[in-house]
């Protein structure tokens, strides 16, 4: 394993972390446009929220270490949107397939945190944020779990 450890390798992780929440933020947002339970509704803005607030800090990190925040979503999550949407409207389970959906998404979100936690020199205050974030969705991830089970 390699660690980065230049300004740009550092940047570079943490804008993929910044584009993941971007993408995060959107998606629970539409899974609570998607959802017709009243709670899960609310439980997916509180969600999309978070993600909100986590690529708000991500960006100032990002700028304090004098990069260039992408504030962007990827390709692969308006394409997995997209299908959440298609999958959404035909499944007659319509609030398990978008929990199970979120929960793959915080899935791949946690893997992308792990990695950078692991292979990434990062100063002290960005590794705290960075771990106060990966525990926040690894809780939402939990729950996702928990609700696919009785959803």
């Amino acid at each position: 394993m390699t660690v980065k450890e230049t300004r740009g390798e550092i940047l570079d992780a943490l804008n993929k972390l910044l584009t993941r929440s971007h993408d995060a933020e959107k998606g629970y947002q539409e899974a609570a446009e998607n959802a017709k339970d009243a709670e899960l509704k609310s439980l997916f803005l509180a969600q999309s929220r978070q993600r909100s607030e986590y690529a708000m800090e991500l960006d100032r990190e990002v700028r304090a270490l004098g990069g260039d925040p992408d504030n962007s979503t990827s390709v692969l999550s308006d394409l997995h949107r997209a299908w959440i949407n298609i999958k959404s409207a035909f499944a007659s389970d319509d609030d398990k397939a978008t929990v199970e959906e979120c929960k793959r998404g915080d899935q791949e979100a946690l893997n992308d945190y792990t990695a950078v936690l692991q292979e990434t020199d990062l100063a002290a205050s960005t590794r705290e944020l960075l771990l106060r974030q990966k525990e926040s969705i690894e809780s939402a991830h939990n729950s996702m779990t928990r609700l696919a089970l009785v959803v």
